[in-house]
């Protein structure tokens, strides 16, 4: 190998090692300028308020009592100012002035106080009286739109009032009419009332 050669070659090993070490030093760079990326996960919000071992009347538009309930947990959603609420029971009342006694795992309740969306081993009775026989619903969703005075779900629901008991999936409940609909695969059982 001649001088020259073997100069061209330590030429090109330096050029090598030199193109190494500023790749490596751009890589740090570049980790260095990310700054706190690797972090920037917040998570939910933190609730403006928490509330224990409640008890709530919430009032509609109209001054009359909208619904009651208590829980053992409340959490307000900070931004939306939506409630977030653990194993709550409620009473409803309706615009045929009868009253619902509902009962979940998990309910949410949107900030104005119009919708209540309850979660989980789901269960609705409305009160007998002179006017209305008791009704029972039972289902793993439900929705109550109370200034429409409606209750919808979109799960499998068991409908029961003396003497008939209605099984289907989805129910669309027009309360202040007392009209009940399932929507499909409705089956029927027939009782002799006790």
């Amino acid at each position: 190998m001649t001088s020259a050669t073997a100069g061209v070659r330590r030429s090109l090993e330096w050029a090598a090692a030199l193109a190494v070490v500023a790749a490596t030093t751009a890589w740090l760079v570049w980790l260095q300028g990310r700054g706190g990326d690797a972090f920037d996960f917040v998570g939910p919000p933190r609730s403006d308020y928490v509330l224990s071992d409640f008890s709530l009347r919430a009032m509609g538009d109209d001054g009359r009592l909208a619904f009651t309930v208590e829980s053992p947990r409340l959490a307000r959603h900070p931004f939306l100012g939506t409630f977030e609420i653990d194993q709550p029971r409620f009473v409803i009342l309706d615009g045929a002035d009868d009253a619902w006694d509902a009962s979940a795992r998990r309910a949410w309740v949107r900030a104005d106080g119009k919708e209540l969306r309850l979660s989980e081993s789901v269960a609705a009775d409305r009160r007998p009286d002179a006017d209305s026989p008791p009704v029972s619903l039972r289902t793993e969703r439900l929705t109550a739109l109370l200034a429409e005075d409606r209750m919808a779900s979109d799960a499998p629901v068991t409908l029961a009032q003396p003497g008939l008991i209605l099984r289907g999936v989805g129910l669309d409940a027009d309360l202040k009419r007392k009209r009940f609909s399932l929507l499909a695969d409705v089956n029927a059982r027939y009782e002799k009332p006790r």
